[in-house]
């Protein structure tokens, strides 16, 4: 009596201070774990769709907060000379990334309108960026010698980046209605694929800007990869694109000058090398742990462009080896995330857009990075996310929110469901299959009666018939001689061998042989 006074006054402290006891505990375990799905759920989501989700979520703000930084950073002097305030380009690129963050919400909480894109939205799309880009070739702004934007005088425009969005939802429109749905003939397929990706690459290469040409179709091409795009395929179009990328070279002098420099920065490191070498010369100054945020060099009117395009050169600066490693893992953590967020869509066509947005992303990263870091010619693209450019942002925004809904659309998935999208009914026409005695299931477990020993038979486990052809076979561990039963009719049956009773009593014989069962505890009292 003394320890249960004990262990009651102990509850009764423990509830009093708020901690849970074990029932308490048990009962919130229960309570993440999805009803009937064996999963444990996050908010009312299957684990396995948030985890990636809150992962891209987390890496995005991340890379977006620290890119307003560094704009801040290397653009504060840039401001001041042009008799602005130091925090004007942070200011408007703060206005970009809240716009875009609107732009994600729309997408990723709209359902209606990813159905509108999932149906025939995404062609709309796609035609209203081509008549942008139509429109820039007659009327468009030029700066540094392209003409890629459309002044509309608070913005400049730059249709050619949403682009990208546009052509990932065509193209997986496309590729899953051929590769997977096989709902289009072969030659409907190339002739819409083809001018859906060669119509606006024109348009965007006499712009010109080689840059967007080139990661518009690398992604392309990756998404038709992972399609099922035939190997011979794959090598006879990378041919073909390698060769079309060495004649646009040779055609412009200023491209072919910007492979020399690229193979040799130094050979003229005032003239077409300086910015290639001031880059280089940028993360060797930051060494391991930089010089600390604010406190570049570069910036003071030496490396141009530094809040745009070489802005890479003035992290490396400012947050050395380790600093720029770690900013690079956090992006392609991101980037990983949505992969497995397509891995879990519940379409193909979500799969491809999500695979699709990761890729764009991944490519331009890796086209701005091995250009500053004289790996790659440069291209003039920018770091997404992060370099400065309110089309720049808004677009990859765009493509963030096209994930996100990837994700919540597949947030109605369960693991149950996951498992019966595996499992097929085959029928005798099928060459070589037949489902009649097998399980599509997976490997049929036999169950041995309880009130046997391990050497007793085993009970066999069910079995297909096909009624409409009034045979039966299956297959089972071991041979019997119990006859099967003949079931006549359209539709198959399952046989569970013996009667009801004679199953619910433990016995293995017919309900009439009652002498070689098992006695029940009643009928030794009976006796």
């Amino acid at each position: 009596m003394a320890y249960q006074r004990a262990m009651r006054a102990t509850r009764d402290a423990s509830s009093a201070a708020g901690v849970p006891s074990g029932a308490d505990s048990r009962r919130r375990s229960r309570s993440s774990r999805g009803q009937g799905t064996g999963e444990r759920l996050i908010a009312g989501v299957p684990a396995r769709i948030m985890k990636p989700r809150l992962t891209f979520l987390v890496c995005l703000i991340a890379i977006v907060s620290f890119g307003l930084l560094m704009v801040y950073s290397a653009s504060a002097v840039e401001a001041q000379s042009d008799d602005l305030a130091p925090t004007h380009y942070l200011f408007r690129q703060a206005a970009f990334a809240l716009l875009g963050a609107v732009t994600i919400v729309v997408i990723a909480r709209w359902r209606n309108l990813w159905k509108f894109l999932r149906d025939n939205g995404s062609w709309v799309c796609w035609g209203i960026v081509l008549f942008l880009l139509v429109a820039v070739s007659a009327m468009g702004a030029i700066g540094g010698g392209a003409r890629r934007w459309i002044d509309l005088g608070f913005f400049t425009l730059q249709p050619s980046e949403f682009m990208k969005p546009a052509m990932i939802l065509v193209a997986a429109k496309l590729l899953s209605a051929f590769y997977i749905e096989q709902s289009i003939d072969r030659d409907p397929f190339v002739v819409r694929l083809a001018a859906a990706v060669l119509i606006p690459l024109f348009f965007i290469g006499l712009q010109p800007d080689l840059g967007t040409v080139i990661i518009i179709g690398m992604t392309v091409f990756a998404m038709a990869f992972l399609s099922g795009l035939s190997m011979r395929l794959v090598i006879g179009l990378f041919g073909l694109l390698l060769v079309a990328f060495v004649g646009l070279m040779v055609v412009a002098p200023y491209r072919m000058q910007r492979f020399t420099v690229f193979t040799d920065p130094w050979a003229d490191q005032y003239g077409a090398g300086y910015q290639a070498t001031l880059a280089i010369m940028a993360f060797a100054s930051g060494g391991l742990f930089g010089r600390g945020i604010g406190n570049s060099t570069m910036k003071y009117m030496y490396l141009p462009e530094a809040h745009n395009d070489y802005i890479l050169a003035i992290i490396g600066e400012e947050v050395g080896f380790f600093g720029t490693a770690i900013f690079l893992a956090v992006f392609f953590v991101m980037i990983w995330s949505a992969f497995k967020i397509a891995e879990q869509a519940d379409s193909p066509f979500s799969r491809l857009v999500a695979q699709g947005c990761a890729i764009i992303l991944a490519v331009q990263f890796l086209v701005n990075a091995a250009g500053i870091l004289s790996l790659a010619p440069m291209t003039g693209k920018t770091l997404p996310f992060i370099s400065y450019g309110g089309s720049s942002m808004l677009a990859s925004m765009i493509l963030a929110g096209l994930i996100l809904r990837v994700s919540i659309e597949s947030g109605h998935n369960t693991s149950i469901g996951a498992r019966r999208e595996t499992f097929a009914v085959m029928s005798r026409d099928d060459e070589g299959s037949s489902h009649v005695g097998r399980s599509t299931a997976g490997r049929v477990r036999v169950r041995r009666s309880p009130a046997s020993g391990p050497s007793s038979a085993s009970r066999e486990g069910f079995s297909v018939y096909d009624g409409a052809h009034g045979g039966s076979t299956r297959e089972t561990p071991r041979e019997t001689s119990r006859p099967y039963r003949r079931h006549e009719g359209p539709y198959g049956r399952i046989d569970l061998h013996g009667d009801a009773a004679d199953r619910l009593r433990g016995g293995t014989t017919s309900r009439g042989d009652r002498s070689r069962r098992p006695r029940s505890r009643r009928d030794r009292y009976d006796r």
